[in-house]
Order: C-alpha cells, then structure tokens, then sequence
C-alpha cells in the first residue's frame, strides 16, 4: 500500500520534471515552435540552419495561427468583462510573452484559467487583482524591474500588462526555485511562504496540480 501510494506521488512528479524541461530549454533536444533553445551538443551547422529557415518560420508561423485560434475557443467560454476589441488581443498578448520566456502559450492560459477564470475584473480575498491575479505590492515591484509603466492599483486591470508582469513573475519565480511545481506553488503561495514550508520538509502541491491539469485539459482539446 505504501509502495502504491509513493508511486501515485512520482508520476506527476516525473511530469513536471518533463514538463519544466521542455518549456524551460533545459532538454537536450531541440525544442520547435515557440521555444527558442538550442542543444548545446546538436548545434545546427549555419548553412543547413539557413537552408531550412523559410520552412522553419512558415511551420512556426502556421502554429502561432493555430494557438492563436485554440485559445480563442478557450476564452470564448468565459466572461471576461471586456469590450471584444480587448478580448480577441487577448490570445496575441499570451502569445507574445509566452514566446519571450519560452513557454508554451496554452500552458499560461491554463495559468489564467486556474487565477482569474479569464475574469478581468477578478480580485481575490487576498487584495489581487486581474487575470493573473497580482497583489498590487508585488506588481509594483515588477513593473520597476521590467520597466512598465505603473499607475497604481488600475494598472492590473489592464490586461496586456497584467499578463506581462504575470508571465514575467511566474519566469522569476522559475529562476528562483529551480522547478516548474515549486514556481507556481510560489506564484499561489508566495515565495517567502513557501520557502518556510519547504525547510519544514513540506511541499504543496493542490495549486500546481490545478494548473497542470488544466494545461492538460486545453492542450489535448481538439479545436
């Protein structure tokens, strides 16, 4: 029974251990579409790099379209509380910072989804606010780090800067900790909080189990 129940605990383990390493570069593979990383061992050689980049873009730009489109379908099953001209940027602006950090774009729609439920104008218990669900204390500090202009608490209700300063949160917290599960366990919990419970030997896992399964759950969703 023990042995069970030790193996129930690895396998999502495991999966987040993949799951880090494909959309954090950490892999020894080449990574398409909208990861940027290379091999250190399996460089391309220039020319043949050259030779194949028009259909390397022509495929990424083919993917772009279809990510676009699925997150599309996915917002259009919630309220988002925004005019449609905001809305349907929505997808680009995912896109955009997903590409810059190397994620998977369908991966911080399902970040969105798990915080906010696409709401806008969500505001937690908590006192955060948006679709990525930023405490203004913490957003104001990342604003001065990425240089984005903050005009107080409004500023999270503006969804292409909440989803920059969430998605940039969320690499930080990546850098910070090392893994996949333990970012987005400090992106519920806090780092500082969670830091305490990982000396106590303690290490939560209900928010990222959330995430990750809606991750699943968008990503083998047929559009």
């Amino acid at each position: 029974m023990t042995f069970f129940k030790t193996k129930q605990n690895i396998v999502p383990i495991l999966f987040v251990l993949a799951f880090t390493g494909f959309f954090t570069g950490k892999t020894p593979q080449y990574v398409s579409g909208l990861s940027p990383f290379f091999s250190a061992v399996g460089q391309i050689e220039e020319e043949v790099f050259n030779k194949a980049k028009e259909n390397r873009l022509q495929n990424e730009r083919a993917y772009e379209s279809q990510i676009r489109e699925k997150i599309r379908l996915v917002i259009a099953g919630y309220k988002t509380g925004l005019d449609e001209n905001r809305s349907v940027q929505i997808p680009e602006w995912i896109l955009m910072e997903s590409k810059k950090y190397g994620y998977d774009p369908l991966f911080l729609t399902a970040l969105i989804i798990t915080e906010s439920s696409f709401n806008n104008w969500a505001r937690s218990n908590r006192n955060a606010h948006g679709l990525m669900q930023l405490k203004p204390a913490t957003a104001i500090a990342l604003a001065s780090e990425t240089q984005l202009k903050w005009k107080g608490t409004p500023t999270l209700y503006d969804p292409r800067k909440n989803i920059a300063l969430g998605a940039y949160y969320l690499n930080k917290l990546v850098s910070r900790f090392g893994d996949l599960t333990l970012a987005l366990e400090a992106y519920n919990q806090g780092p500082t909080r969670l830091s305490r419970f990982l000396r106590k030997g303690h290490l939560p896992q209900r928010y990222s189990t959330k995430v990750l399964k809606n991750y699943r759950k968008i990503r083998f969703q047929p559009i």
